[in-house]
């Protein structure tokens, strides 16, 4: 017999046992850091949201940190509170906003923020994340290829709850939503902020265009005033424009929650108002169009220390001649590089501006083109090929809705196969 049959065989995928050992090591659990904008323009409020709060806001923050343990860390002991201990805690968050908003004076930010967390925290209870894999459970190869696409902890829907659960996160998104609508509370980007993220954790995007609105309108209270007096507040000032992050954010949030109405009112709300636009000029366009303000005199300073340098021809004829030759290639690549910026469409999906539009408008509202392009990605087909063949009433208002604002969907010429 042949010692080649005697010998004793390997195993041929060294692939499974080499992911399967991989996935035993020990990782470094990753901690996302807070981070909160703030409104960098804002020249009236600076003081009044950094104002220490008087005694009853002290001895109310501290009757809350008292009544409040802390908050269940769901995603590293992965076990769900009972229904008796969310009821108690949303019954003791009641109580507080309650007594919070009873009074008469303007809120500091930092109760608002301290409440507001603390129905994100009840939020985490109420909605998860999935559990990873046990670390200690030995699997087999063939579970470890079948688990590699699903090593992203995915969140559990709020639809999928039982029904007094989903009374409760009902309750929990209509006090969170009080909480910014109380004349009183003046809503700073960290309360914003931290509202979008517990309204995103509970999957409740309604309220989101309605709060944008109010941070932009809602009238100031005016620092030191008791009871509380108001001053109105321009809406269309770039401190009052809707960060991008938390536009984008809410947008996800609608998205996924598959309401097209609530996803076209957050773009109006946010990325179309004027503050937005005048936001975006002064992050993005400012220190160019300071730039090109300066270049001609940098250019005529250079010009006449170049004309200095040379002999060939008189002072003022040099000076003429270097300046005209500085601005000229200033002016030609400037307007070159204008046109490249705003012509580009390699970022663009489905939704194309119309022919005609300028290119200001084109630069200008390139986020709320790329937030349309978003909203029609995840309602229509993913397929490539199958683009164009959406029905349906949705369909049929987006691509009209689209159309309003001079932008187009499933540009023919654009598309798979009609190059």
């Amino acid at each position: 017999m042949s010692r080649r049959l005697l010998r004793q065989q390997k195993d041929v995928c060294q692939l499974c046992d080499f992911m399967q050992a991989r996935n035993s090591l020990p990782t470094q659990a990753y901690r996302p850091r807070k981070s909160f904008t703030v409104r960098p323009f804002s020249s009236t409020f600076g003081d009044y949201a950094q104002r220490s709060p008087i005694s009853r806001s002290s001895a109310v923050l501290a009757s809350t940190k008292k009544s409040f343990k802390q908050p269940t860390e769901v995603t590293k002991t992965q076990h769900l509170v009972s229904q008796a201990e969310l009821e108690n805690g949303l019954q003791k968050l009641r109580s507080i906003s309650d007594n919070l908003l009873s009074d008469d004076r303007a809120l500091s930010e930092a109760e608002v923020v301290f409440v507001l967390s603390h129905c994100n925290n009840l939020a985490a209870n109420f909605v998860p994340e999935s559990p990873p894999p046990y670390p200690g459970r030995k699997e087999d190869a063939a579970s470890v290829l079948l688990s590699l696409d699903e090593s992203k902890m995915k969140k559990i829907s709020p639809l999928k709850l039982p029904p007094p659960f989903r009374r409760m996160l009902d309750e929990l998104s209509r006090i969170a939503f009080s909480i910014v609508k109380h004349p009183t509370v003046f809503i700073t980007p960290k309360v914003l902020e931290v509202y979008t993220t517990v309204q995103s954790r509970l999957g409740k995007p309604e309220s989101f265009p309605e709060v944008f609105e109010m941070y932009a309108n809602k009238p100031l209270p005016e620092e030191g005033s008791s009871p509380a007096t108001y001053k109105k507040q321009n809406p269309n000032k770039v401190a009052n424009a809707i960060p991008l992050a938390v536009a984008s954010g809410a947008l996800q949030t609608a998205i996924d929650a598959k309401q097209l109405g609530v996803a076209m009112d957050i773009i109006d709300s946010a990325y179309t108002k004027p503050a937005f636009l005048r936001a975006k000029f002064v992050r993005q366009g400012l220190l160019p169009a300071t730039a090109l303000t300066v270049a001609p005199f940098a250019a005529w300073v250079i010009a006449t220390k170049l004309a200095e340098l040379q002999t060939s021809m008189d002072t003022a004829t040099a000076t003429n001649v270097a300046f005209a030759g500085i601005l000229a290639y200033v002016g030609f690549t400037g307007v070159i590089g204008v046109v490249a910026v705003t012509t580009a469409n390699d970022q663009m999906d489905r939704v194309t501006w119309a022919p005609g539009m300028p290119l200001r408008q084109r630069w200008i509202r390139e986020d709320e083109r790329a937030a349309i392009d978003r909203i029609a990605g995840a309602w229509g087909f993913r397929e490539s090929w199958r683009r164009g063949e959406e029905e349906g009433v949705d369909w049929d208002n987006l691509r009209e809705w689209i159309g309003r604002r001079g932008m187009i969907l499933d540009r023919v010429s654009l598309m798979e196969g009609m190059e």
